[in-house]
């Protein structure tokens, strides 16, 4: 039989999948990164009306103004182990169940304040505001959403705060974000290649040699450019006992200019069989074109406002709750332009992300000058659409409670340990690219221990 003549047969098998399966996914769901303190992971991740020295320059810049000594550092980092299990019919006999093995997660925060004169701070952080980092088992049913991704961002915020008195302060910081991330996607699912094995013989061994494999992956990285935003906050001192408090931060757009994508092949005999049909569809061949390509790409880190109080009923006690809103709402869609050797091919990926928020409370006692205990919990809303659910990083709607401890071996040193634990709700999510629908039920979980030093000169 005519070798052209099957490969024209067989890659119409293929072409109505790898036309969908080009589509590339979002980098994650929801990666908003909260563990930036030691100290108030313990305490929920609460801050918006607390008074934290230098750390105040990330939850509300105002804060820093009442910083009681003349230097204050701080520096820390979260270990975050996070898991995600899903089932694609738990309920059915033919239930396939996948759970990620991610890696470890190791955000850094790094806080330090000078305060020149009595009613005058100012300061420069370091933190990871956003970030994320999942990997599925190889070959799994959903690779051709997402097989593995990592994301990183960095947020240098040089800050300045002022006090009128001790009743009111206001705080602005200037956000310098940059980041980088890669991904890896199957363009083809496992048994792609089973019926032209069967209507080729000739190509059975080779096709073979790759059976129970993604035939092909789509592997992009890439670093932002440097971005740019703005942390404003507010203070209030009601009375000796209540403080009021407001931030903003607002959002801030990462932009990925000329990126690299590579397409790995299973073995040799996947990328021959491949190359072979590609000469019968442009859909096919766009694998090679991808190959070595550049794009470019943009991500938007939602703005945040905060709201907070923080309740003082005797001097050993400190109460406090905040109320966050996140604006997701716009991330609408994931656009990537690949360069003019791909014919200006452009993947768009529709997110339709909706506003979430986040109700946290904390409670700290001061049990002696050399010890402080905090407890403290959170319920977080997810923003993405249960009709566009996706497997990068899944959202739902998660509880997370927190405790932690401050020692103080000497005046000038305080060491802070917390841990957290998050579950998240089971959700049934689907998402649909082209003719191709994928969905089950999702649950995440994630243990974060946290370590910081601190120094008051």
């Amino acid at each position: 039989m005519n070798f052209k003549k099957l490969a024209a047969n067989a890659s119409k098998l293929l072409v109505a999948v790898a036309t969908v399966m080009i589509a590339v996914p979002a980098f994650a769901e929801g990666y908003q990164v909260n563990s930036q303190s030691a100290r108030q992971t313990g305490m929920g991740h609460t801050g918006t009306a607390l008074k934290l020295g230098a750390e105040s320059m990330l939850f509300n810049p105002a804060g820093m103004a009442f910083m009681d000594s003349k230097f204050d550092i701080s520096f820390g980092i979260t270990a975050i182990k996070s898991k995600v299990e899903m089932n694609t019919a738990p309920q059915s006999q033919n239930n396939v169940k996948s759970v990620t093995d991610n890696p470890l997660s190791t955000p850094l925060f790094g806080y330090i304040g000078y305060k020149p004169c009595k009613n005058l701070a100012v300061g420069v952080s370091i933190t990871n505001p956003a970030g994320n980092g999942i990997k599925w088992p190889a070959n799994w049913a959903g690779a051709t959403f997402i097989q593995e991704i990592s994301l990183k961002v960095f947020s240098v915020q040089p800050t300045v705060s002022y006090k009128f008195g001790d009743v009111v302060s206001l705080g602005a910081g200037l956000m310098i974000d940059f980041g980088s991330f890669s991904l890896n996607k199957a363009l083809l699912p496992v048994g792609a290649f089973d019926a032209v094995g069967q209507l080729m013989p000739q190509l059975a061994p080779a096709i073979g040699s790759f059976a129970g494999q993604n035939p092909a992956n789509l592997l992009l990285d890439g670093k932002s450019k440097v971005s740019i935003g703005y942390n404003l906050g507010v203070m209030v001192n009601v009375s000796k006992k209540i403080t009021l408090g407001a931030s903003y931060r607002s959002k801030v757009n990462l932009s990925v200019e000329g990126g690299d994508a590579k397409v790995a092949y299973a073995n040799d005999y996947a990328k021959t069989v491949i190359t072979a049909l590609s000469a019968q569809q442009q859909a096919l061949k766009m694998f090679s074109v991808l190959d070595g390509a550049k794009f470019d790409a943009s991500l938007p880190i939602p703005y945040i406002l905060s709201f907070g109080a923080a309740y003082k009923p005797t001097e050993k006690w400190t109460l406090t709750a905040d109320y966050q809103i996140s604006g997701w709402s716009a991330y609408k869609s994931l656009d990537i332009v690949f360069d003019e050797t791909t014919g200006g091919y452009t993947s768009s990926s529709v997110k339709n992300y909706k506003n979430s928020w986040a109700l946290r409370i904390g409670a700290q006692w001061d049990a002696t000058k050399f010890a402080s205990f905090r407890i403290g919990g959170y319920v977080d809303t997810p923003p993405v659409q249960m009709d566009n659910y996706s497997p990068e990083t899944p959202s739902a709607t998660a509880g997370c409670f927190t405790f932690g401890a401050t020692l103080r071996p000497a005046k000038f040193l305080s060491i802070d340990l917390a841990l957290a634990y998050l579950s998240g709700a089971k959700t049934n999510g689907t998402i649909t690219e082209g003719t191709s629908i994928f969905g089950g039920v999702y649950q995440k979980s994630a243990i974060m221990p946290s370590f910081g030093v601190r120094f008051q000169l």
